[in-house]
């Protein structure tokens, strides 16, 4: 009876995943890279204070809308992690559910236009895929402007770190609706941020941009 359990389970398992599966190479290293993912996304540690913004790194979303006073929209920041930062004005549900992270809105220094910014600021950032939620209050269009800064890495004595911006700008939006935008973004000082908006507008109803800057900051070490 035991043989046969044997013979039933290697027969399921040779069902499930069929042997040309099992030889293809392009699948078995697919798997390998999305395990070697995960591995990497576990071991990056969260900030503990706002003094590792410097050394782990940083990212910072920016929203506006066309119209004085707060933004017509509110905004759900998910991380690779499933942690949420932000607020929907549709259900009133806000969260922060971040180590180390902030959201508020200026009215300050916008040369007395009279309209406001939403500001969403995460201080040492896993890295990976990032949702951002938009939700449209009423009808309007919105722009959002994305910050990012690398950890730090030390080479020659000098403590290095790289920043890249992602933008996107005069998205429409209708009332009650939402949007996805997703960002990568990596502690990695080789690598940019980049937003890609799920679900685009024609493109007369939006203009997307994006462009990188490296090596802003060099400091000397101690």
């Amino acid at each position: 009876m035991l043989n046969c359990r044997i013979v039933k389970v290697l027969t399921l398992f040779v069902v499930i995943i069929p042997s040309s599966a099992l030889c293809d190479r392009s699948l078995m290293n697919s798997i390998k890279d999305r395990d070697a993912g995960i591995r990497k996304l576990l071991e990056e540690v969260d900030p503990t204070d706002d003094m590792d913004c410097l050394s782990m790194g940083e990212l910072d979303i920016v929203f506006r809308t066309d119209n004085n006073g707060a933004p017509k929209v509110g905004v759900i920041l998910t991380d690779p992690r499933g942690r949420r930062i932000g607020f929907d004005p549709l259900t009133r549900h806000a969260w922060q559910q971040f180590p180390e992270a902030d959201g508020y809105v200026d009215c300050d220094n916008l040369q007395g236009s009279g309209a406001c910014r939403g500001i969403v600021q995460v201080c040492g950032p896993v890295s990976g895929t990032y949702k951002l939620e938009m939700i449209g209050q009423e009808t309007t269009t919105y722009s959002v402007s994305i910050s990012a800064r690398s950890k730090e890495l030390v080479d020659g004595g000098e403590v290095h770190s790289s920043r890249s911006e992602a933008e996107l700008n005069n998205v429409a939006i209708r009332a009650r609706s939402r949007d996805i935008v997703l960002l990568n973004y990596s502690r990695d000082p080789r690598e940019k941020v980049t937003a890609q908006l799920q679900h685009p507008r024609p493109a007369q109803w939006s203009d997307a941009r994006f462009h990188g800057y490296g090596d802003m900051r060099a400091t000397k070490s101690r």
